[in-house]
């Protein structure tokens, strides 16, 4: 049934109206409740009685009933509402309808007859408006305009996602689109994780390219190299690897590993353990030194520890793995570029059985080698600093006798009871040397005059003591003669004769020919004669005698010698300190101021005279006895020395 108050619908076991909320009428005659309605009769009953239907005036749109009459169109007439699909307009069963779902209703305004669309009233049962239907048309053009408009929008908004936000940068990277370097980055790593490594390398490529040698993305080039390798492009990962530890990232792990994992993995070992080192250095990292260690061969040992020593050693070396030992041993303080050092194994010598250490300071440098790896370099330093012994003792004090003396020697205090001490000494006022007369036990007997006598001792090792000296004066004959001195002349005077005086006495030579002397600077030229031959060198345009030899008796040396005379006979006429023959068969004659004196044995067992002058100047005057078998005078020498 109709709620008489509101119209809305409602049940027929409804006791409340659910949309005014008022107690529906009960008990009355269905004509004229709902039934009635729906046909009609009621609405004709109250039209012919003049009364407006509650329901009419009470609609759901809260409008006021206006009364038909006062329409123009009306015509004066009631219009009657019915359902055209079960009534006509004077209240007769219409004529079945096209669609049954239509259900529009129809006023009626005189002769006129309006159909509207139904409207949903509070009770949600359709209704008609109170006012004439229009017919509304579609604007398209507007909603092309606000399609056009959502499509711009949509179009900027869809720009603004992919350019502006990091989501919308990886969809245009992974699109192949230009996008940042982040993105490209990130779906790089993406594509090589799922094995596009094509693709991935593409990107990391395009975002290095990016980012510009200002910005350059560690983590990104490592990403990049894994790539390479993956794709069995090793030397272009290689090529990142050594750039980021070199110039980028010098204190990074990661690309030190994985460079000495290539270098592993194509047998280039000792360059890793190089690399090892280097990494160790520079990241501090120990995993570095670790595997090093566990790669190279160890150090070589040795069995003398480095330090000093005072005595020789031989030492003996030891591969702890049995490899093959290279060594250099070298003077210490030869050894001043320590950054140019001779390179080992390669310039290094095979170590098979001992390493002698001399007396002095030395440096051993080792390696243990196996195949092509070489271990760490064993360093070490030795100083061997054997004992030298005391000096002698001289068992006569320096003194003036009027008697001659002899002298005994013995060793120094610290040195009395060892038995590799030897002693030697001279009396000719040289120094002593290992060329020296050797101290048999035997009292020494001075000459006449002064003299001193110089000694030395030496150990087993060779090592020389100070040396001790007294000097004495001994008033008994005989006195020793003078030395030869550059005023000892006879018949030519070294660097003062001249060509044209010589020839003056001994004529023109048999020939002559350039020659060139040790020692002299100037042009020199050498002219020979039946016994002998002259040298001269030119000074400005005069040709001065330096050099004399002669085997003829028709020559006369200083101090009226010449050739043939004995030993004795030359030895007489220079000073002798009448020292002995040195185990050598060398003597001292003399040594002072002047000049020295001696006897010298040469290689081939001749022996000679040899006198030597220091003159005024400081040139030096030579002054040679070469004698024969016989010790006798066969030639005569002098030469100027400058």
């Amino acid at each position: 049934m109709l709620c008489p108050f509101c119209g809305t619908y409602a049940g027929q076991d409804e006791i409340v109206c659910p949309s005014c909320g008022k107690l529906l009428p009960r008990g009355e005659n269905l004509d004229t409740g709902v039934m009635a309605i729906r046909q009609g009769k009621r609405a004709r009953e109250e039209a012919a009685s003049g009364q407006t239907p509650i329901w009419m005036a009470r609609q759901g749109t809260g409008r006021t009933w206006v009364d038909p009459e006062s329409r123009p169109t009306s015509g004066g007439r009631i219009p009657v509402f019915a359902d055209p699909d079960i009534f006509d307009a004077d209240g007769a069963p219409a004529a079945a309808s096209q669609d049954p779902m239509d259900r529009r209703q129809s006023r009626v305004y005189g002769d006129t007859t309006v159909r509207e669309e139904p409207v949903m009233g509070t009770g949600g049962r359709r209704r008609s408006e109170g006012k004439p239907l229009h017919k509304r048309w579609i604007n398209w053009m507007r909603v092309l305009v606000i399609l056009l408009i959502l499509a711009i929008l949509g179009a900027v908004g869809t720009w603004a996602y992919l350019k502006r936000t990091p989501n919308g940068q990886r969809i245009m990277a992974r699109m192949g689109r230009e996008a940042t370097s982040a993105a490209l980055w990130e779906v790089g790593e993406e594509q090589m994780n799922t094995g596009d490594l094509t693709r991935a390398i593409a990107n990391f490529e395009k975002a290095a390219e990016q980012d510009g040698e200002d910005s350059i993305n560690v983590a990104g080039y490592l990403l990049l190299a894994s790539a390479y390798e993956a794709e069995g492009r090793v030397t272009d990962a290689e090529e990142i690897y050594v750039r980021l530890y070199t110039d980028v990232v010098p204190s990074a792990i990661e690309p030190y590993a994985n460079e000495i994992r290539i270098m592993m993995a194509t047998g280039r070992e000792p360059e890793a353990a190089e690399l090892m080192t280097e990494a160790y250095r520079k990241t501090g990292s120990n995993t570095f030194m670790r595997q090093r260690t566990e790669l190279l061969p160890q150090q070589p040992t040795t069995d003398q520890t480095a330090g000093s020593h005072t005595q020789k050693k031989t030492m003996h070396l030891t591969s702890p793995q049995g490899y093959d030992i290279y060594y250099i041993l070298a003077p210490a303080q030869a050894v001043t570029d320590r950054e140019n050092l001779p390179k080992l194994p390669d310039e290094g010598t095979k170590y098979e059985d001992g390493i002698f250490l001399d007396e002095g300071y030395w440096m051993l440098r080792a390696v243990c080698v196996n195949g092509n790896l070489v271990s760490d370099e064993l360093s070490a330093t030795y100083r061997v600093e054997l004992p030298s012994p005391d000096a002698p003792y001289v068992m006569l004090a320096p003194n003036t006798y009027k008697t001659r003396q002899r002298v005994r020697l013995r060793p120094g205090e610290a040195n009395l009871n060892d038995t590799d001490i030897t002693i030697y000494y001279t009396i000719d006022g040289s120094i002593p040397n290992a060329d020296s007369p050797i101290y048999d036990g035997k009292a020494i007997l001075l000459p006449g005059g002064k003299s001193t006598i110089r000694a030395v001792a030496v150990n087993g090792y060779g090592k020389f003591s100070n040396t001790v000296e007294r000097s004495y004066k001994i008033e008994a004959r005989p006195w020793p003669k003078d030395p030869y001195v550059s005023q000892d002349v006879a018949d030519v005077k070294l660097n003062s004769t001249t060509y044209e005086n010589f020839v003056k006495v001994w004529g023109e030579e048999e020939r002559r020919e350039d020659v060139t002397i040790q020692d002299i600077s100037a042009p020199c030229r050498r002219y020979f004669y039946p016994w002998g031959y002259v040298t001269y060198q030119r000074v400005g345009g005069t040709q001065y005698l330096i050099e004399i030899s002669t085997t003829s008796q028709e020559f006369k040396a200083p101090r009226n010698t010449q050739v043939g005379m004995s030993e004795e006979a030359v030895l007489e006429k220079f000073c002798d300190m009448g020292q002995v023959e040195s185990p050598s068969g060398n003597r001292g004659l003399y040594s002072n101021d002047d000049g020295t004196g001696r006897i010298i044995k040469d290689a081939d067992g001749s022996r000679r005279i040899e006198y030597i002058a220091y003159t005024v100047g400081g040139y030096m005057w030579q002054l040679d006895y070469l004698l024969d078998e016989n010790r006798q005078v066969k030639e005569i020498y002098q030469k100027y020395l400058p």
